[in-house]
Order: C-alpha cells, then sequence, then structure tokens
C-alpha cells in the first residue's frame, strides 16, 4: 500500500485553512447584517444542511426557488449587482446545465435566529455551457473538475423563506481547477 503524498496533505491543509478564513468573514457578515425582530420560528440547524443542501443536489430549480423569498437578494463578488429572484432563475438554471453534477455538502452550520452560515464543500465537473452574468459571454464546457470550500451567510424572513444570501468563495481556486485565466 502506498502512502498518502505530502501533496494530498497540503491540499487538504490548505482546504481546512481556507474553510477557516471563509468561516471568519461568514461569521464577520452575520454580526452586521440588520434583522427585523418579529415572534417567527427559528431557523434550525434542519433547514441549513438538509433542506439546503437536498434542493441543491436535486437540480431542480423549482426546489431551489421554493427556499427563497420573493423579494430575495444574493450576493456574490463577480456578480455586478446583486441577483432578485428572477435572475436568480436564470442564472442557477444555467448553472446546473453548465454543472450537471454540480453537489453542495454542508460541512457546518451556524444558526442564529433567523441568520445562518453554511460552510461548504462544493463540487462539479464543467460540461455545458457558461454564460457569464455580467457580459452574456457563453463559455463551452471543457470537461474539468472544481472541488472548493465556501460560506453562505442566510438571512430568513418570518414565513422561513430566504431574503438574503451573501456568497463567500475562493474564485481563484475555482479558475484554476476549470482552466479558466483569472481577470
Amino acid at each position: 500500500m502506498r502512502a498518502k503524498s505530502s501533496c494530498g496533505t497540503c491540499r487538504a491543509y490548505a482546504m481546512a485553512q481556507m474553510i477557516r478564513r471563509l468561516l471568519g468573514v461568514a461569521i464577520l457578515g452575520l454580526a452586521t447584517i440588520p434583522l427585523r425582530a418579529t415572534s417567527a420560528t427559528p431557523v434550525t440547524h434542519q433547514d441549513v444542511t438538509h433542506n439546503w443542501a437536498d434542493a441543491w443536489n436535486s437540480h431542480d430549480i423549482g426546489k431551489v426557488l421554493a427556499l427563497f423569498s420573493t423579494d430575495v437578494q444574493i450576493d456574490q463578488p463577480e456578480n455586478a449587482k446583486p441577483l432578485d429572484y428572477e435572475g436568480a432563475r436564470k442564472f442557477f438554471s444555467m448553472i446546473f446545465k453548465a454543472y450537471p453534477d454540480f453537489h453542495v455538502t454542508v460541512l457546518q452550520a451556524i444558526v442564529d435566529g433567523r441568520s445562518a452560515v453554511s460552510v461548504e464543500r462544493v463540487t462539479g465537473t464543467w460540461t455545458g455551457p457558461f454564460v457569464d452574468p455580467n457580459t452574456r459571454k457563453v463559455t463551452p464546457g471543457n470537461g474539468r473538475h472544481f472541488d472548493h470550500p465556501g460560506a453562505m451567510v442566510l438571512v430568513y424572513d418570518a414565513d422561513g423563506k430566504i431574503r438574503r444570501v451573501s456568497i463567500y468563495w475562493d474564485q481563484l481556486t475555482v479558475d484554476r481547477q476549470l482552466g479558466i485565466i483569472p481577470k
């Protein structure tokens, strides 16, 4: 039997370090989000660890959109402005086509009232066309795989729907894994 390579150990250590950094940023983000006081039922770990991941892993855009309020705002560094409900429908439908094996594994969930942080491992293979949300440029898939940590800061409304998502991920790592020349 071969011993585990030091390169594999380095990757595992780097992934752990990245998750710790993302978690720190996500917790800081959670602390700065203003919440409206209501008597609504708080978010549970089940909402994050199962409902969130199950919706994404189903690749059913209806199931994903059912998580969100109709006035949702989704922020991520790459988008020029937050996605709204219809923008989310278009973008995430495209993601499921570009990466048909897109998969989310929730590694840790931190829940406080109607806010949560989901620390995740996200994987997929780029086999379909990717449409840049800012330029609308279409890039065909190249068969390359990505595997990266990420963190989502989720804010739920009084009805248990997600009204705000802030997405944190290492785009440079993903670009390198997919063979994309960084901007």
